[in-house]
């Protein structure tokens, strides 16, 4: 580990070496070049001595042009050629023409320096006049002037033909800029030139700076490719494709910023500077190459066959050898090899694209999309400049192909940064990128406005015969006086620079508002944005849609990047929870961990209404903060806590302002509101199941009990349980073995409602189950027991009374099992009797002890004897006062409707009882069974 760290110290350090010798050798070359000397035009060598002194008529062979040139050879024009002879160093027209007829015609090729163009006329020998060439000295001829600069402050124009400079002569441009670049600043030098035929001298004082905006455009674009080959580098010194990506950008870099050279001498400083120029550019093109093996995907089809890459620099070392030496002595030779090494180079790339194409995974072609349309784009704009500055000979202007080309190096960062290249991050935040953005548009708007208000001046207005008088405006045929005029034009010139001011002002707003929504930086409109969270919250009543709605409408109301909402139950617990711009996964992860920590944490800020993710304790906050989330809103109905928002970066990447956060602290107060009225909402809801199954197992409950009552000659039976809640623990049951026979359970479970229900259901199915074994009811009771003291809560019991009644012999057999007492009538002495037999709860206590408590009675009866089972609901129904039923009261009821029928006593029972509860409630399930006796 510790190798492997020191090995990539190292080649930093290598790397970082390389990075900062081109940035010191270009930044040198840019600083000489920009503090040389300069005469502030641009001049070119002459193609011939041979100047035009007189004009004369001719033919322009394609016609005129639209640039100025006419049917005439000038004062001033140079002679290149005639009849594709070109004129070399002391050749004679006189001599040419002596070999043509005095009728024929010839072409004849001259320069015109005021064009910079080279024009094809069709001559006739007798047109021509005596003496019209005079031979001048070597020369060059100035083709343009900077606007304001030292030349035109002299005097200097495009066309002049200048002969000798400082006093000196010179063979070619080189050499006159030479001459030029000795002079000091500041000092005047002389131009002897020719003008329309007439020499002139003129002064020129050299500055001391000059850079064109092209020059100066060239360097800015090679510092960027500069640095951004060596933050990639140095990024990751280790990676083969960032070496090869950083080189080769950091040596394209410097060849654009030593492109440009003003030398007075070939010095130390300039072979250096020469010699990493054409390395650069040499080797520079072999890292391009190479690196396209590696990035933005290693091809291993590729790696496997070095041979690859090894041409490339075997190529590279030859062309920087040969360019170095210059062992190109001739153009043709020169032609020669460019044509070879570029052969061979598309020759491989050939190759490469034609047998692996197929081999590119749809990932390596994914991410090499931005970098190859961005290449395209970039060569496509660099040919456009390249052609219109050809045609129009100002190849001096080629530093503005640096403009289409930036494209390459910011479209690499965007792959890098986007796609996690390299393990390299790179991401420029939102908001610079807006600023950056901003500040060049509004910087175009005012160089464009800037340019046309120079313009403006120049522009010649074709004023209308218009006269202004005291009264009227009246067109006449004559023009308008001067001061009338000048009046005119300045008013036009006002009208032009307003109209220009206006629509440069809505230009820049609609621009400025595209920028704005491209970079989420549009006004919010807070009232509509309250206005449609209002929607939401009065019309989702589900917990769920609601949380969802309130963080979806946020996020896109307020431009957020993440925002989540947390929904507690009673200040406990999280309940309900939604998120936008984060993974559920990750969220759910968030809300188990950080919940209840939250929730501690927010009650100490009772009195705030937002605060700072800042604020919270560092595990809790560190969490916040790796998942982007900034700032929290505690959601508080009538100081509880029934929730919180928590607030993430705006799309922007600008801070949350005061308004967006008084706004949010508003939404809060309001979702809290909704969020109650849905915790209402689920309550009344879940009351509304739980009505409704209630509703359901009473149905249930009522058909479990017995649906028709037996026919059993000699008696009269009818029985009712009418429970106090939905649903009760009170059971009744007729057991039925013989035609005579009938065994009667009345039973009750502690307690009322669900649970009682669930053990009464269970108790019923017990009592079925073993009828079947034709036992009494005491061995019933007692099998019963030994089932249901297993699966008891010790906190429950049954009470149970069992009577097994023989119509044909007229008895009963009678058990207690803790229940009420039987109400025996007698009909003989109408008087009732209440018979109690021992006996324990069921469930209550272990099968032993409940045996040998249980007794069984056994009675004897007569018709019209009536037997009375109820449960404790009937007689210890009370009054609103708190007075009892009772026994006794029940006891005189029975006694007084004994002549009634079983469902007439039954219903007596139940009226008596509901008539002297009065408006109360029943706080028990009531059952009632009625056995009567009757004559067979």
């Amino acid at each position: 580990m510790l190798e492997n760290e020191k090995y990539t110290g190292l080649l930093r350090l290598l790397f970082g070496t390389i990075a900062a010798y081109l940035l010191i050798l270009g930044v040198m070359n840019f600083f000489r070049y920009a503090t040389s000397t300069t005469d502030e035009n641009w001049f070119r060598t002459s193609p011939s001595n041979l100047y035009v002194t007189k004009s004369f008529p001719a033919t322009l062979s394609l016609g005129k042009s639209a640039d100025g040139a006419s049917d005439s050879v000038l004062v001033g024009d140079l002679l290149v050629a005639m009849n594709d002879h070109r004129f070399e160093k002391g050749d004679s027209l006189s001599a040419a023409l002596a070999l043509l007829a005095a009728d024929s015609t010839f072409e004849l090729k001259v320069l015109r320096p005021a064009l910079d163009k080279t024009l094809t006329f069709e001559v006739s020998r007798a047109a021509l006049p005596d003496s019209l060439l005079a031979t001048i000295p070597p020369s060059v001829y100035i083709f343009e002037v900077i606007e304001g600069g030292a030349s035109e402050l002299a005097g200097i124009q495009p066309g002049d033909v200048v002969f000798r400079i400082n006093e000196q002569f010179f063979k070619d441009a080189q050499e006159a800029d030479l001459i030029l670049r000795q002079a000091e600043s500041g000092a005047t030098i002389t131009y002897n030139l020719l003008r329309s035929n007439r020499v002139l001298t003129i002064p020129v004082t050299l500055v001391n700076f000059g850079v064109s905006w092209s020059a100066l455009m060239f360097v800015i674009s090679g510092l960027v490719y500069l640095g951004i080959g060596a933050f990639i580098v140095l990024s990751r010194p280790d990676a083969r494709a960032a070496q090869l990506v950083g080189l080769a950008f950091m040596g394209t870099g410097f060849f654009m910023m030593a492109a440009n050279q003003r030398d007075i001498a070939f010095d130390m400083f300039a072979k250096v500077r020469n010699a990493t120029l054409v390395a650069s550019f040499c080797f520079g093109i072999a890292f391009w190459l190479h690196s396209k093996l590696h990035f933005p995907q290693a091809r291993p089809e590729l790696l496997r066959r070095p041979w690859l890459y090894r041409i490339l620099y075997f190529v590279a070392g030859i062309c920087f050898v040969v360019f170095w030496l210059n062992l190109l002595k001739t153009q043709m030779a020169a032609l020669l090899f460019n044509a070879i090494v570029l052969v061979i180079v598309l020759g491989r790339q050939a190759f490469i694209y034609f047998k692996f194409r197929r081999q590119r995974s749809q990932e390596f072609i994914k991410l090499r999309r931005p970098i190859f349309w961005a290449g395209w784009l970039a060569g496509a704009g660099a040919f456009l400049i390249a052609l219109i500055l050809a045609w129009n000979r100002r190849q001096q202007h080629f530093g503005f192909l640096g403009l289409p080309l930036l494209i390459i190096p910011l479209t690499y960062l965007y792959t890098i940064g986007r796609y996690q290249l390299l393990d390299i991050h790179v991401r420029l935040r939102r908001n610079l990128q807006y600023i950056i953005v901003s500040t060049i548009w509004i910087a175009a708007l005012v160089v464009l406005a800037l340019r046309l208000m120079m313009i403006l001046p120049e522009l010649h207005f074709a004023v209308p015969n218009i006269n202004f008088t005291g009264t009227s405006i009246v067109i006449v045929d004559e023009p308008p006086p001067p001061l009338q005029r000048d009046f005119i034009e300045k008013l036009l010139l006002m009208i032009f620079a307003v109209a220009l001011t206006l629509t440069t002002y809505k230009v820049g707003k609609i621009g400025q508002g595209f920028i704005d929504r491209r970079f989420f930086r549009e006004r919010q409109a807070y009232n509509r944005a309250a206005s449609e969270l209002a929607e939401v919250m009065t019309t989702q009543l589900n917990l769920t849609e609601l949380c969802r709605g309130i963080v979806r409408k946020l996020a896109r109301l307020l431009r957020l990047k993440r925002v989540g909402i947390l929904i507690f139950r009673d200040e406990k617990e999280c309940r309900h929870h939604d998120v936008h711009g984060m993974s559920s996964e990750d969220w759910d992860e968030i809300c188990l961990k950080t919940s209840t920590q939250l929730i501690e944490a927010i009650q100490k800020f009772r009195s705030e209404s937002r605060f700072s993710i800042d604020y919270l304790p560092n595990d809790l906050k560190e969490t916040f903060l790796q998942f982007g989330m900034r700032h929290v809103i505690p959601l508080r109905y009538k100081e509880k806590l029934v929730g919180a928002l928590l607030v993430g970066e705006k799309l922007s990447e600008v801070p949350a302002t005061i308004e967006d956060l008084t706004f949010l602290a508003t939404v809060a107060k309001q979702s809290a509101v909704a969020i109650e009225n849905a915790f209402l909402h689920e309550s009344l809801a879940e009351q509304e199941r739980m009505k409704h199954e209630l509703e359901l197992a009473r149905r249930i409950q009522m058909a479990s009990l017995p649906q028709r009552t037996p026919e059993i000659p000699g008696l009269d039976i009818a029985g009712v349980s009418v429970p106090a809640l939905e649903v009760g623990g009170d059971y009744f049951d007729y057991l039925n073995g013989q035609p005579d026979e009938i065994t009667i359970i009345v039973g009750d479970v502690s307690g009322k409602g669900t649970s009682a229900a669930l053990y009464m259901s269970k108790i019923q199915g017990i009592l079925r189950s073993l009828n079947q074994f034709n036992l009494s009811p005491r061995e019933l009771f007692i099998r019963a027991n030994q089932l249901l003291a297993k699966d008891l809560d010790r906190s429950s019991f049954v009470t149970a009374i069992g009577a097994a009644i023989d119509s044909g012999k007229r008895h009963l057999i009678l058990a207690r099992a803790g229940h009420l007492p039987l109400f025996y009538y007698h009909a003989k002495t109408g008087r009732v009797e209440l018979v109690v037999p021992k006996g324990l709860g069921l469930g209550l206590d272990k099968d032993e002890t409940f045996a040998a408590e249980l007794e069984e009675q056994v009675i004897h009866y007569d018709a019209n004897d009536v037997f009375l089972f109820v449960t404790d609901g009937v007689t210890e129904a009370k009054t609103n006062n708190g007075l009892e039923f009772g026994e006794e009261k029940l006891t005189k009821i029975l006694e007084a409707s004994s002549a009634l029928n079983a469902y007439e006593i039954r219903d007596c029972v139940l009226a008596e009882v509901k008539r002297f509860a009065g408006n109360s409630l029943p706080h028990d399930d009531q059952t009632v069974v009625v056995v009567k006796a009757l004559n067979r």
